[in-house]
């Protein structure tokens, strides 16, 4: 997951999220904005690649960050009194505790690197923008994960690359 600081406001944040599983078949076409005209295949779809997250009318949030050391094979990194480095944010605590409307990530997060649980409350819907070419089926990606997963060897690579 990348966060797109060039997009995010006080009331709007924008996230790249690579690997994003649609589940055709529990909540239909017609959830993700797709047609049976725009259905490349018949079966739930990975995308291969990069979509965007986007969060209008934030109203409050919660993020803890586990920071790793950067590589194929990240490492916890650690405080010299052995405590785990973490940052932690949380805004408009009062919104995010009474809201109806919250949703929940655990990602890897690129920048600063490490593992990532995000909580978002926001008054409006939220949006994913697909990009249709990174499209697979979900046996296809099943079967080759190395193929179509994140590949840390190329490093961390632009959100609209693959």
């Amino acid at each position: 997951m990348n966060m797109d600081y060039s997009l995010t406001t006080a009331h709007r944040l924008v996230l790249d999220v690579w690997g994003v599983t649609l589940p055709l078949s529990v909540y239909g076409l017609e959830a993700y904005g797709l047609t049976e005209s725009t259905r490349p295949f018949n079966d739930d779809i990975y995308v291969s690649g990069f979509s965007r997250l986007i969060f209008d009318q934030v109203i409050g949030g919660h993020m803890d960050v586990e920071l790793f050391s950067y590589g194929c094979s990240p490492e916890k990194l650690h405080w010299p009194d052995k405590a785990l480095m973490k940052l932690t944010k949380t805004w408009e605590k009062d919104n995010l505790a009474s809201s109806d409307s919250i949703y929940e990530i655990e990602a890897t997060l690129i920048s600063p690197y490490g593992r990532c649980d995000l909580s978002v409350a926001t008054q409006a819907k939220v949006s994913l923008e697909l990009n249709e070419s990174f499209f697979v089926p979900v046996r296809e990606y099943i079967l080759n994960t190395k193929k179509y997963g994140w590949n840390c060897s190329k490093g961390l690579i632009n959100p609209t690359e693959r």
